[in-house]
């Protein structure tokens, strides 16, 4: 694929954020929208993987998240945040491309940003894969299995911050984050070049922004996934630490004829391994 077939953007945002976004392949191609989980950069889906889905026909298109990469925050008293805005921020992406509809493809957070996208806005939404996430937010319910023991110890006991002004330290602490969300086996190599680019397009990674003023909540949906008629794909590790596989189980029975694929071994992540299966859901090609 040649780099004229990829195209930067920029969607500013009513209350002064900017997402960086880009999008791969041709113009009027069936557009797969990527939504990654929180905190994380449009480097989070590696150009590979993109590639992978723009060559069997799709104009694949990715974003930073609020307070990433090359996405602001917006102006001292107006930064938002929450699902809501998460959403919203979204489905401006979507209309930068002038998609009418778009398969969603969520991972974690990025998934639960895909449900209420299905859920509120129908027409906006032609497919969902959701990868690595759950039904409701992080109070699991009853019948949900919550975090693995490890990944609450981690949660517990953060490792210390590097120095700031260092990015090779940055990236450090980051891969050694990610290390406790791997599942069987660790890529380090892979997650170490997401945080290599992610921190190349932000060296200061946002840090002397400050945070959101306003933090929007939303209102469980979890009762309303009935209402979901789009075809919908979960994809799910088997040991995955943060969301075990019963979330994702809960999910494919929660939505009407959604299918499950399990990633043996995976964890809370979307290394080249799971891929093919990944990339499958979406396209409907190996």
């Amino acid at each position: 694929m040649s780099r004229a077939d990829v195209r930067a953007l920029r969607v500013e945002r009513p209350d002064g954020a900017v997402i960086a976004a880009e999008a791969i392949g041709e113009p009027g191609h069936p557009v797969v929208l990527l939504v990654a989980g929180g905190e994380s950069s449009m480097d989070w889906w590696r150009p590979e993987f993109c590639e992978l889905i723009a060559d069997r026909g799709f104009r694949v298109v990715r974003y930073d998240q609020r307070g990433m990469g090359e996405t602001t925050l917006g102006p001292p008293g107006t930064r938002r945040d929450g699902l809501p805005v998460a959403v919203d921020d979204a489905l401006a992406v979507l209309a930068a491309v002038a998609a009418p509809d778009a398969h969603w493809v969520g991972f974690s957070a990025g998934g639960w940003i895909a449900q209420l996208a299905a859920l509120d806005h129908p027409d906006r939404v032609g497919a969902l894969t959701l990868v690595s996430t759950s039904p409701t937010m992080f109070e699991a319910d009853p019948d949900l299995p919550g975090a693995t023991a490890r990944m609450r110890e981690a949660w517990a006991n953060p490792l210390p911050e590097p120095d700031w002004s260092d990015p090779d330290a940055v990236i450090q602490h980051h891969v050694d984050v990610d290390r406790d969300y791997a599942g069987d086996e660790f890529d380090e190599a892979h997650d170490r070049a997401i945080w290599t680019d992610t921190v190349g397009r932000s060296p200061g990674m946002h840090r002397d922004e400050g945070g959101p003023d306003v933090i929007e909540e939303a209102p469980r949906w979890r009762e309303r996934l009935g209402e979901i008629r789009v075809p919908t794909t979960v994809v799910h590790g088997t040991a995955d630490p943060v969301f075990p596989l019963g979330n994702g189980e809960a999910l494919a029975r929660d939505i009407r004829g959604a299918r499950l694929v399990t990633i043996p071994g995976g964890g809370h992540e979307l290394p080249p391994a799971a891929w093919p299966a990944v990339v499958e859901a979406i396209t409907g090609t190996p």
